[in-house]
């Protein structure tokens, strides 16, 4: 199975949302889905009145959001620290059964999904599809759409109620301008179903961590079914293979950072020390994801000093020359295969850029070994992490009079949310033995042709379980990277409004898009670092102070 992880925005910096590769969903970025469209609610005819305070908000969502009922069907070998991944070394020779009835009624639904990879065979070809319909005793026909143009489909669709399919799984950073009025229209509040107690009638819904549903409760409702986030998102990473036959280690602070990158630059040897490292400067200088909260005033995150050192650092590093051509020319999009091939060796991804990556060069490079550099701030002391969203992708159920097939529908999602261990959660992410998949010596699932065909994420997309590390068909990968994780994990705090859908008016939808462009600019010398204070006082009259008095209003008393 993959989850989705963005291209290569930072708990500091968004960036465009375009990227294929759904990770074990590590890799979306906190600011990124801070930034891409949070909601609570406005609007008219059935919309409900906007919440206008954190209080308010609070307690609204409190009323909606389901019990936690967690559950111990598999021991991991690598334990959670504060809030990190449990990892799992290896797959537990007998599955355990977590829904003992065939949840489905028969029924039959449409579900609109994005895939940001080859898109697979329809139902009629899709043996895949077939088997699991057949599990779960209903039929799901998934209509799967190209994840890059997938923002533009969502409003194309929403605009046409009557056209909305049964399901949809929109992303966060997909979430359309003035949400709240069409959740409240178009798709089901399943609070009635699903609030508080009422969600231990479905066993695997009532394991999904408390702060993924807060993150799906939009206009005083429970409308989203949530795939839940990892604690930390992004990377900085490194060719730790390559590091060792030049005999260096990663860096520990932003200087060693610049002098190593420049070490490692030999435009002869087609080779350069780094790759745009924008987002990972803002992790290194420990910059908010929007707001920050000082002396009891929001102050936003480009108003920051930790902003204005990060950009006087990315400056450095393309002065240096260690940066890729390619990347200073802004061909972002091959960063993955520069830093695969050699011609990159630190850049900033999605920290479930990792494993796909063993995937794609394992099987012709052994040796190849990409790592995360243990986090550090920009002086070498310790680093301020701020985490992801709890949830960046939700799924809808479409309104429906017939309380019979809404329920039919959360029992077949409370199938898909089974957790690792679990018969169901083989089926969902890897098929049917024998036709999509095979065990390796280790009782590891490996793909066939046809697995790798069929099998993807659609099911998975509708609604997942906590997110674990069980990535065991890349050797030592989940070791190492549940450790890594564990160690950062004591480092990451909340940011203001963390896990709050707050929707701002939309006349404030582009005001920080010139900040965007005039990073690139100052990093690549078009622009001087001066200049972002004349764009500071222009996105203040814009519209930036009124905005600020907005969120103040989402501040706890």
């Amino acid at each position: 199975m993959k989850k989705h992880e963005a291209k290569t925005p930072t708990a500091a910096g968004p960036k465009t949302f375009n990227r294929r590769s759904f990770l074990g969903l590590a890799g979306i970025s906190a600011v990124a889905l801070s930034t891409a469209g949070v909601l609570t609610a406005c609007g008219n005819g059935a919309g409900k009145a906007q919440v206008t305070s954190s209080l308010g908000l609070a307690d609204s969502v409190a009323k909606v959001v389901p019990s936690y009922v967690p559950m111990d069907l598999v021991t991991p070998d690598i334990a959670s620290v504060d809030g990190s991944a449990p990892g799992f070394t290896t797959i537990p020779a007998t599955l355990v059964k977590s829904v003992t009835e065939v949840p489905g009624k028969g029924g039959s639904y449409k579900a609109m999904t994005p895939a940001w990879w080859t898109v697979p065979p329809a139902l009629a070809n899709n043996s895949y599809y077939q088997s699991v319909n057949e599990a779960l005793g209903a039929t799901i026909d998934f209509q799967v759409n190209d994840g890059n143009s997938y923002g533009d489909k969502i409003q194309t669709v929403l605009a046409s109620p009557k056209d909305v399919p049964d399901w949809v799984v929109i992303p966060s950073w997909n979430l359309p301008p003035r949400f709240s009025q069409a959740v409240t229209t178009i798709f089901e509040d399943l609070s009635p179903y699903l609030a508080g107690d009422l969600v231990k009638k479905y066993p695997n819904l009532a394991n999904i961590p408390t702060a993924a549903w807060k993150f799906s409760a939009f206009a005083d409702g429970l409308y989203g079914l949530p795939y839940p986030s990892n604690l930390i998102t992004d990377a900085l990473f490194y060719r730790k293979d390559i590091f060792t036959e030049l005999g260096l280690e990663a860096p520990k602070s932003a200087d060693e950072y610049l002098a190593i990158a420049k070490e490692l630059t030999d435009p002869a040897k087609k080779r350069w020390g780094s790759e745009d490292a924008w987002n990972g400067a803002q992790i290194m200088f420990g910059v908010v994801p929007k707001w920050k909260l000082v002396d009891g005033a929001l102050v936003n995150k480009v108003e920051t000093d930790e902003y204005r050192a990060a950009l006087e650092w990315i400056a450095k590093l393309f002065a240096s020359g260690a940066v890729h051509p390619d990347a200073v020319a802004g061909n972002l999009q091959q960063a993955k295969s520069r830093f695969e091939s050699g011609a990159s060796l630190m850049a900033t991804d999605g920290v479930g850029s990792w494993h796909e990556s063993l995937g794609r060069m394992l099987p012709t490079n052994p040796k190849y070994d990409m790592a995360p550099m243990d986090y550090f701030a920009a002086d070498g002391g310790e680093p301020t992490l701020y985490r992801g969203s709890p949830a960046s992708i939700f799924s809808f159920v479409k309104k429906n009079s017939d309380k019979a097939k809404i329920e039919e529908i959360l029992a077949l999602a409370n199938y898909m949310a089974a957790p690792f261990g679990t018969e169901e959660y083989q089926l969902i992410n890897y098929g049917v033995e024998g036709v999509h998949y095979s065990r390796d010596s280790q009782n590891i699932p490996q793909a066939t042709d046809k697995g790798r065909a069929e099998v993807t994420s659609t099911y998975a997309f509708l609604v997942n379980s906590a997110v674990v590390n069980s990535k065991v068909q890349y050797p030592g990968f989940v070791k190492a990277a549940s450790e890594w994780e564990a160690r950062q994990a004591p480092f990451v705090k909340e940011g203001e409004f963390f896990g709050l859908q707050i929707e701002e008016p939309s006349k404030f939808g582009s005001l920080g898009k010139p900040f965007e462009d005039l990073a690139m600019d100052i990093a690549r010398g078009r622009k001087k670092l001066s200049d972002l204070d004349a764009e500071i006082a222009k996105w203040k009259k814009n519209g930036g102070d009124e905005l600020r008095e907005f969120y103040t209003g989402f501040l706890s008393a």
